[in-house]
């Protein structure tokens, strides 16, 4: 990656860089003749998927930095919630089945 590119990512961070952002600052860039006019495409596309990239990295430390507080605070996650919904739906089963005791009647 160029310094250009380094720059602009860093000045905008890159999570939050849009197409128009990205060819607004291009566009300049090339009126101030600091890149070139046939780059621009070039330099636009790399902008966009480096800042792509950037995001889904981003996402995906918040996704395990949340995961790791929930687990240190010992909360359940959905895979855990999922589990004991279907443990409760075997036991319901498991004493409303034909042998189980229906209510009112004395054993």
């Amino acid at each position: 990656m160029n310094t250009i590119t380094k720059t602009i990512l860093l000045g905008l961070g890159a999570v939050s860089l849009s197409k128009e952002k990205a060819e607004g600052i291009i566009d300049d860039l090339v009126k101030r003749g600091k890149v070139k006019e046939r780059d621009r495409t070039t330099m636009l596309e790399r902008l966009l998927k480096e800042g792509e990239m950037q995001r889904y990295e981003l996402e995906g430390n918040v996704t395990a930095s949340v995961q790791k507080v929930m687990a240190d605070m010992g909360l359940p996650t959905q895979k855990d919630i999922k589990n004991i919904l279907k443990r409760l739906d075997g036991i319901e089963k498991a004493i409303s089945g034909p042998n189980s005791v229906k209510e009112g009647a004395k054993a």
